[in-house]
């Protein structure tokens, strides 16, 4: 076995449904760490360096850079915060985000309803820095760090080059919570790595769009699947036909890594079955699975990351959508 790595809460009779007016923590379950001024403030290599040893745990992994230090590495990462674009970028970044205080909000409350009842609880210190586009999100076990810039709005001005518009689509300030969610519950979602069959990476999927969901107050599903509302209503309205499409061409146990690139991977439209059927279907499909397994079943979360018996899930979920 091993953990499905992507890119709890008690039984689902406890998930959040509603939207609270006014955000207030309703426990405290991390940390919050804000790196944006002091990186702003950084005026030489000399001065970068020591903030990266002084921070070494979360700078070190978050700009891939070795200790000891790299003299030439470093100068190209301080290359990205010493432009003449940075301030205005720092600048569009806090006149989005304000304080940041809504979005750890946000997330330390994700963690509570997951730590709720769950036997191991996760506590990962969070981090927001500017980066300059150097990276988006990096978690491991204790931490989770992200490039705040990235989840600008799709309308401003500095946006990364180097990511088609159908994903960029997916980095704006409604789906930064769910993303960072499903980039930290991924190191616990497990798979069984001795089998190939698309069925396989669509539950693991399926179990991490459902997790992220279920501890995610305020989020649409399209959104946790980072779908449009009209995508995601195109798919309720082809479900039978979809799931109709995989059992005739037998793509559930289908192992060839091609094939199942058409179903399981980025792409604008899975033109196999329609152009009205966007990219990454398979994952929709196991998270519909997924939801029908625990409609039945009464699991925590982390109980549903930790099941690695994909066909257990698939033939006990009952899922025969009409």
């Amino acid at each position: 076995m091993r953990f499905f790595f992507i890119l709890f809460l008690g039984f689902i009779s406890c998930a959040p449904t509603d939207c609270r007016k006014k955000k207030d923590f309703l426990s405290k379950e991390i940390n919050f760490n804000d790196l944006t001024v002091i990186l702003k403030n950084v005026n030489t290599q000399e001065e970068f360096s020591e903030l990266i040893l002084s921070n070494s745990e979360v700078m070190s992994p978050f700009f891939e850079l070795q200790i000891p230090l790299i003299k030439d590495d470093v100068s190209q990462i301080f290359s990205l915060i010493n432009n003449v674009y940075f301030d205005s970028l720092y600048f569009d970044v806090i006149k989005t985000f304000d304080d940041f205080n809504e979005i750890y909000i946000n997330l330390n409350n994700s963690f509570h309803f997951y730590n709720k009842d769950s036997n191991f609880k996760l506590n990962p210190e969070f981090n927001i820095l500017v980066s300059g586009f150097y990276n988006d999100v990096v978690v491991s076990k204790n931490s989770i760090s992200v490039g705040i810039e990235y989840f600008l709005e799709q309308s401003n001005k500095y946006k990364p080059s180097d990511l088609p518009e159908y994903i960029l689509d997916r980095y704006t300030p409604v789906h930064l919570n769910s993303t960072l969610l499903k980039s930290y519950f991924s190191q616990f979602n497990v798979i069984n790595e001795s089998d190939q069959s698309m069925l396989n990476e669509m539950i693991a999927f399926g179990k991490l769009y459902y997790v992220v969901g279920s501890i995610s107050e305020c989020e649409e599903d399209n959104i946790i699947l980072g779908y449009s509302e009209k995508q995601m209503n195109n798919l309720e309205e082809n479900e039978a036909f979809i799931y109709s499409y995989f059992i005739q061409n037998e793509l559930f146990f289908e192992n060839q890594s091609k094939e199942k690139q058409k179903y399981m991977s980025e792409r604008p439209i899975t033109y196999e079955i329609s152009p009205q059927v966007p990219g990454r279907i398979g994952r929709w499909l196991g998270w519909k699975i997924v939801s029908s397994y625990m409609d039945q079943n009464q699991l925590t979360l982390e109980e549903l990351l930790l099941e690695a018996d994909f066909k257990k899930i698939f033939y006990n979920s009952n899922y025969k959508p009409i």
